[in-house]
């Protein structure tokens, strides 16, 4: 009996030390770029979705233009820094203070300092579903509904799929 209660012991102990630490959900697994590139065949630009993690509670969104995929920044058409909250599936956001292109500009695209300041205004709490694939080389945003059911479900997007740049 003695030995089976050291066995048992062996392997409960065994079970801590096993843990793969890497699989753990912390938040700075997302710590890094990660882009979702598109390419638009009428302006004949990528168009870069930028997701900057800095840091376990702090990241940067900004939409760039490329002529080439995986090229240099032409410019800008959107921008900012925000704070957020993350528990290894659910991302909380709440940007507040934006750049953006002026939509009546000609250009594509504008260097950093042209964009327009402003205020984005959301009446609930953003959340998205944040999962990784590929051997965490890529993740998954999908925005989530509203908790609150009043402010319905409508102007969700699809999946967008992040690729690990660094």
């Amino acid at each position: 009996m003695k030995h089976l209660s050291l066995l048992s012991l062996a392997l409960i102990a065994f079970s801590f030390v096993a843990c793969d630490k890497d699989d753990d959900p912390l938040p700075n697994q997302l710590v890094g770029n990660w882009e979702a590139r598109y390419y638009v065949d009428s302006v004949d630009y990528w168009v870069v979705n930028t997701l900057e993690f800095k840091n376990d509670s702090v990241y940067q969104f900004r939409t760039t233009v490329r002529d080439s995929e995986t090229g240099p920044d032409l410019g800008y058409r959107m921008y900012y820094d925000d704070r957020y909250e993350w528990d290894g599936m659910t991302f909380k956001y709440l940007p507040d203070l934006a750049s953006w292109i002026d939509h009546r500009e000609e250009a594509f695209y504008v260097p950093k300092q042209e964009l327009l300041a402003g205020i984005m205004d959301y009446f609930y709490q953003p959340t998205a579903r944040i999962t990784f694939v590929e051997n965490k080389e890529k993740l998954i945003f999908q925005d989530l509904c509203p908790e609150n059911p009043a402010f319905g479900c409508e102007g969700l997007r699809n999946p967008i799929e992040y690729v690990r740049v660094n």
